[in-house]
């Protein structure tokens, strides 16, 4: 992306396939940094925000840093935001590697 400022440049979906297939992880670095663990992700693919919030185990990583509610919803809306965006993402290269192989 060059020097343009990224939009989630402090976004990263988690997951370990290994030991917990069925869980995912969203991780903000910025501040104020958060990690949100899905436990379900079949409940979590067509979960409305409201359900992401309610299906979710959001764990504020710096406890003694004071910061308002706010923010704390800005930064989880940008991360329901960015999770939808990964999702999309996923589905177009998935659908692009399946066309080449049709191709072939």
């Amino acid at each position: 992306m060059g020097k343009n400022k990224q939009k989630y440049a402090g976004c990263w979906y988690c997951d370990n396939i290994i030991e917990h297939p069925e869980q995912i992880g969203l991780l903000h670095l910025g501040f104020p940094r958060c990690f949100v663990l899905i436990p379900s992700c079949g409940d979590f693919y067509f979960s409305t925000f409201e359900e992401f919030l309610d299906c979710s185990e959001i764990n504020w990583l710096d406890p003694s840093d004071k910061c308002s509610e706010e923010d704390k919803m800005n930064v989880l809306e940008l991360l329901w935001n960015f999770s939808i965006e990964q999702e999309e993402e996923e589905e177009r290269l998935a659908s692009e590697r399946e066309d080449e192989q049709h191709r072939m």
